[in-house]
């Protein structure tokens, strides 16, 4: 294969369509808005003791998530970046991306120290208290 064809091969691949991915960024602005998220929320994430039951593995329903309708790209204000920067920053994990309110940023720290290796479905299905009461029945069968 001579130089030619390898460049015009290499830029006919780049010129493909890529989709969209939905940011970290976006998805946590998003909720800063839609719930008017303040920096008290910080001090609140700062302080957060995962304080579910630990004793009471029963589950009376399944939460499934409740849709939120996050934009591609997001303009924030000055406030609203620093906020998001500022959660982002705190929380840290894979599992923030998939955070719908502002409780699920709570949990998604004690979520993903208990198993990091959740599918995207059920981070995408599931509300992450019941991820999480799921994870710390599987733990209390184990020991």
């Amino acid at each position: 294969m001579n130089l030619l064809h390898h460049i015009k091969r290499k830029r006919a691949k780049q010129k493909r369509k890529q989709p969209i991915r939905r940011e970290v960024f976006n998805q946590i602005c998003s909720l800063v808005r839609e719930y008017d998220l303040q920096e008290s929320f910080l001090s609140v994430l700062d302080k957060f003791e995962d304080n579910l039951s630990g004793e009471n593995f029963t589950f009376n329903r399944v939460r499934l998530k409740t849709p939120l309708e996050s934009s591609l790209f997001s303009l924030a204000t000055k406030d609203e970046y620093a906020l998001t920067m500022s959660i982002i920053g705190k929380v840290d994990n894979a599992y923030l991306k998939f955070a719908n309110s502002p409780e699920e940023i709570l949990l998604c720290g004690p979520l993903y120290r208990l198993n990091p290796a959740l599918t995207n479905q059920k981070l995408m299905r599931y509300h992450f208290e019941t991820l999480l009461l799921h994870e710390r029945a599987k733990a209390s069968r184990e020991i």
